[in-house]
């Protein structure tokens, strides 16, 4: 039988005062949260669903910021079988309100400030303490003990292309990756500056529950905020994306008075590493193993460590497929193509999209994950671009991900993101955006150089411009669309 997601903070942990939760939504007034009161806050609101006559299946969603009260309204509203829709606030109201009616969502429970976004038919409950306060957390609702892919979640895309798509995934898919996965974090401390309503934040701070640790949980990322809480906290774990060392390697000065000797392990996901984010983060974690993660919404994280023969990992690599993996490659060489998986992590289908399930997945369960992936002769994979990034100059392909790895070599480009700008003539362009290194006295000619020094001619950017930092969506991943529209602004 399946384990509700909803215990991930389980019932043998009221009898524990463990610190589970640190919650700095208001870095001023931190608030620490046990086990005992953590699983006490979700049974409350699971009291409270049920007494609202939710029942199994229908769906209920989250908007706010991250908080104790987002994450044991998950918990709670998944403890009855009622199914929880994390929704990103940083979307246009437009899309918001198309998520509540996509997803049929009988109520909300949001932050005051998002409330007034929300169109007057949809029900709200605020996600603070005063409403927290009113909820009766003694006993009052049935347990689900999920059947086979049973809903727990629904998450959805970012929508680049199109309105965003719900993503269900059942309780048994994200128990596979927890159990996969969690044995790593096994009470330790983890810091968690990813929004919730994405898998990464989510996935994390769930493992980290699973095994007992200490969740330090953030509103959003600040470089500052979250070295300090590093120093302050001892964390034994850190995990973001590589804007995320970037920014912090940026700090120099505070780094200097702070002990981050406590990080065991930095994982980077959601976008690619690169070697000088590489030196920058062995620089400020000397004693953590770093490793470059990969996973999707659809097919789940996982899928890929180490080597079976004990071959280290290339650090630019993702690792070897996991043995409860299966992985191919389609439409290219043996050695490279779309990545193809199936996983036990993987979604049920789309809401409301039966046609973009069948393109997204096979009847046998494989998921296309549409990133193009390469293999070397030793079995590891890396990442080479996203498929519908692609673009075509002078008749040739160009993955915008092929000339960022090739940039991000040189020690002196700390980020590269590469666009695509309309050309009358070649049909389209390279533009490169660049984040130098601390020092460096790079100029657009000499950025132009390295690319043609590793690759061929119509791969080179040839309009390049300079940024101070990269700009980040809502799921932290760099906002690729702002830094299109930037590029066909610029002569």
């Amino acid at each position: 039988m399946t384990t509700n997601l909803g215990l991930t903070v389980r019932d043998e942990a009221t009898s524990s005062d463990g610190l589970a939760l640190v919650d700095l939504l208001d870095v001023t007034q931190p608030r620490e949260y046990s086990y005992a009161e953590l699983y006490r806050m979700a049974d409350s609101v699971a009291v409270f669903i049920t007494q609202q006559g939710i029942g199994r299946g229908q769906r209920v969603g989250i908007l706010g910021a991250n908080s104790a009260y987002f994450v044991t309204a998950l918990l709670g509203i998944m403890r009855t079988g009622v199914v929880a829709v994390p929704i990103n606030f940083k979307f246009p109201d437009e899309t918001i309100n198309f998520i509540c009616k996509d997803a049929e969502l009988v109520l909300v429970f949001c932050d005051n400030d998002q409330a007034p976004r929300l169109t007057p038919d949809i029900p709200t409950i605020g996600l603070d303490g005063s409403t927290f306060a009113g909820f009766t957390s003694a006993e009052g609702y049935d347990l689900l003990q999920p059947s086979d892919n049973e809903p727990a979640l629904v998450l959805y895309t970012s929508g680049s292309t199109g309105q965003p798509k719900g993503v269900l995934l059942s309780h048994a898919s994200q128990r596979s990756m927890i159990d996969a996965l969690g044995t790593r974090v096994a009470n330790l401390s983890g810091i968690v500056a990813a929004p919730l309503y994405h898998m990464n934040g989510l996935l994390y701070s769930f493992m980290l529950f699973d095994q007992r640790g200490t969740v330090v949980l953030m509103p959003r990322f600040d470089p500052v905020l979250y070295l300090q809480a590093i120093d302050k906290y001892g964390i034994n774990l850190v995990s973001g994306v590589p804007t995320m060392l970037s920014l912090m390697a940026r700090q120099q000065p505070l780094i200097a008075q702070l002990n981050l000797e406590t990080v065991l392990s930095v994982q980077v996901g959601s976008a690619p590493l690169s070697e000088t984010v590489v030196g920058q983060a062995r620089e400020m974690f000397p004693n953590a193993r770093i490793g470059n993660g990969y996973g999707t919404t659809e097919a789940g994280a996982g899928m890929f460590g180490d080597h079976p023969e004990g071959i280290p990992t290339p650090i630019m690599s993702l690792g070897y497929p996991a043995a409860h993996v299966k992985v191919r490659l389609k439409g290219g060489r043996d050695d490279e193509g779309v990545l193809i998986v199936k996983s036990p992590a993987a979604m049920n289908r789309y809401i409301n999209l039966p046609e973009k399930t069948a393109e997204k997945m096979t009847a046998e369960g494989w998921i296309d994950t549409g990133d193009i992936m390469r293999r070397d002769e030793q079995g590891f994979y890396y990442f080479v671009g996203r498929n519908d990034d692609m673009f075509v100059c002078n008749g040739e392909n160009i993955y915008p991900g092929q000339v960022e790895r090739l940039l991000e070599r040189d020690p002196r480009v700390a980020e590269a993101c590469v666009v695509a700008r309309s050309d009358e003539t070649r049909g389209h362009i390279p533009v490169a955006f660049i984040v130098k290194s601390l020092g460096s006295n790079l100029n657009p000619d000499i950025v132009k150089q390295i690319a043609l020094s590793g690759a061929p001619p119509y791969m080179h950017p040839r309009l390049v411009i300079f940024l101070d930092e990269m700009p980040l969506a809502g799921t932290n991943k760099i906002d690729r669309k702002l830094l299109q529209d930037k590029a066909a602004r610029t002569t």
